[in-house]
């Protein structure tokens, strides 16, 4: 790997990370001491991201936009004589409104989309009517059953779930509103201290890099922290990449059925396919489902097509860019995901492949394997 010397004598690397003078020269150590330091890597790891984390979490968003944006920022200062921290403050401003506005043009078609689902239930609901009398008939004639009672009987029970989903679901329902109402709360005060802290940061992003560059914990920390954000954004990368394959495949499938909102379910598709255990499924098959429930056949053919070559094509893909880009098997990254989730709850969809990333680098480091 190439060096060059910085000031106040310490060895900067290409990406920005620290190393101390002489850090090359370690002794050699025993196998069995690199093991129990890298099992104390990873304790200490569980426990900074089980007690540390939640405490400190609207901090490191502030630094990672700090630690990505400052090199332009600092050209733009030297263009426009624009203090940075403003120049930070205009540019998150202009994505959180940029944002807002996406979310409300969501929230405006979502409601319009919603009207006309209605339309569809009603159609789909006699659909389902003709469909239960038909296969009670066909109970009558081919074995004998009383078709009137046996509708009779479903319908009744279909009643009993309609009404306890009113006397039970209707106010779970409220119970969870009131959540999500604090959800947003909280979103909000995390959104606000992040974009505080990102701007004070920005202010004095270089003036705590030279008091602090001196110290090996800080230099050994902050060259981690380069190097996981290479391996996040190179992860981010490939699954932007898959998640295109997957979108464009989609809406060549529902475009070429004639389905409705074709770009928008496909959009939905990839968006979803890239979280794990849910993949392309959740929508493809029943859109194929409603297609084939309305009496559109080609439709539920094309929308059954493209689910499969989605999950075809992510089998293919997902080894390829991952392995190539990230270094670390699919596999291996699925199950850090698993492994995150039970032990961090939701959070650990992020938080387990970030762990992963770390105990690798971890490893590489106390094993002196290249990074």
């Amino acid at each position: 790997m190439d060096f060059f010397s910085g000031k106040n004598g310490r060895v900067w690397e290409k990406d920005g990370s620290r190393t101390p003078e002489g850090s090359a020269d370690r002794a050699p150590e025993s196998n069995a001491r690199r093991t129990l330091r890298l099992a104390g890597w990873a304790a200490a790891l569980y426990g900074a991201f089980r007690y540390l984390l939640p405490l400190t979490a609207p901090f490191w968003p502030a630094l990672l936009i700090v630690y990505l944006c400052y090199p332009t920022l600092k050209k733009i200062q030297k263009a426009t004589h624009i203090r940075r921290e403003i120049l930070l403050g205009g540019f998150l401003l202009f994505l959180a409104a940029a944002a807002g506005i996406l979310v409300w043009r969501l929230a405006c078609a979502g409601s319009v989309h919603a009207a006309r689902l209605g339309e569809g239930v009603t159609l789909a609901q006699e659909k389902m009517d003709a469909a239960l009398h038909g296969c009670c008939d066909y109970l009558e004639k081919s074995w004998g059953l009383d078709g009137a009672e046996a509708e009779r009987l479903f319908r009744e029970r279909l009643e009993e779930t309609v009404q306890n989903f009113r006397t039970q679901g209707i106010p779970e329902a409220i119970k969870r509103t009131w959540a999500y109402c604090r959800g947003f709360v909280n979103a909000a005060a995390f959104l606000g201290v992040g974009f505080i802290s990102s701007l004070l940061l920005c202010r004095d992003y270089e003036r705590m890099l030279d008091a602090l560059g001196d110290d090996p914990v800080f230099a050994t920390a902050w060259r981690f922290f380069g190097k996981t954000v290479s391996a996040v954004g190179s992860y981010a990368r490939a699954q932007g990449l898959l998640m295109l394959a997957v979108t464009l495949t989609a809406a060549a499938g529902l475009l070429l059925g004639r389905v409705k909102n074709a770009v928008l379910l496909a959009v939905l598709t990839g968006l979803l396919d890239a979280l794990p255990f849910i993949g392309s499924g959740i929508v493809l098959i029943p859109a194929a489902l409603w297609q084939l429930l309305i009496g559109r056949v080609w439709g539920a053919v094309c929308a059954a097509a493209a689910y499969v070559l989605c999950a075809v094509g992510r089998e293919l893909l997902e080894p390829r860019l991952l392995g190539e880009r990230v270094g670390i098997y699919p596999v291996v990254m699925l199950l850090s995901v698993y492994a995150g989730v039970k032990l961090f709850g939701l959070s650990g969809i992020l938080l387990g492949p970030l762990y992963a990333v770390l105990l690798r680098e971890g490893a590489r480091e106390i094993w002196g394997r290249a990074a």
